[in-house]
């Protein structure tokens, strides 16, 4: 009777350790393009192509994402059912951004960025260059201060299209003298996206343009 029992309960773990083995699925995950990050409920795992194991015992579902730079991340939410997990493989297409393609960064996004001006420089030359390099990036002004140096110009926004809807991006510059001795102005590009509800957010990126007159006013006024 006693072995009988032994025999019973043997039987019982060896299948309770079954059903749990048959709940761990393997899974390769593949992108395009290639190279993009994977994120497993928000965890990394490294970038594709790669494997991983999901432990559906306690019927999990879990979230899988692939992001890489300049393409809109793209996710798949899976549980033991899913197509992916009984092939053993989940390949994810990643939409290209295109506002990526002619956005770059700046020390200049969402942040003041200063200049000490070359004292060699008269101040209303400097003010007719700096008027002269904006209005020849932002064709209208909202604000113009030549006494406290502000200038602020108006919004130039662009649309995209986005995986699901359109976006926008819109950035403005701003500058003031944060200093009369010495000589020093404070630039910033203001940079927002849209959300999909059309609500304005704060943007990493900012126009190519924008960065290069940045550069331009720190080639022309600052000290070299």
């Amino acid at each position: 009777m006693k072995a009988e029992i032994v025999v019973h309960a043997t039987f019982l773990l060896a299948a309770a350790l079954l059903t749990a083995c048959s709940s761990v699925n393997s899974l390769t995950i593949t992108s395009e393009p290639t190279g993009a990050m994977i994120q497993v409920d928000k965890n990394n795992l490294g970038e594709t192509p790669i494997s991983t194991r999901l432990d559906f015992s306690q019927n999990k579902q879990y979230v899988v994402t692939a992001m890489k730079a300049g393409y809109f991340p793209e996710e798949r939410l899976l549980n033991e059912k899913s197509d992916p997990v009984k092939a053993g493989a989940l390949r994810l297409v990643l939409a290209e951004d295109e506002a990526w393609k002619v956005t770059t960064t700046s020390e200049a996004t969402n942040n003041w960025l200063r200049i000490q001006v070359d004292s060699r420089l008269a101040e209303t030359d400097v003010w007719q260059k700096l008027v002269d390099s904006v209005t020849s990036r932002y064709t209208s002004l909202e604000q113009l201060d030549n006494l406290s140096g502000y200038m602020r110009t108006i919004y130039q926004i662009r649309r995209f299209r986005g995986p699901r809807a359109e976006f926008r991006v819109r950035t403005r510059f701003l500058c003031a003298i944060a200093s009369k001795m010495p000589l020093v102005y404070k630039f910033r590009i203001e940079a927002e996206v849209s959300d999909p509800r059309g609500d304005w957010l704060p943007y990493t990126r900012v126009f190519k343009e924008d960065a290069a007159l940045i550069e331009e006013l720190q080639n022309r006024l600052g000290l070299k």
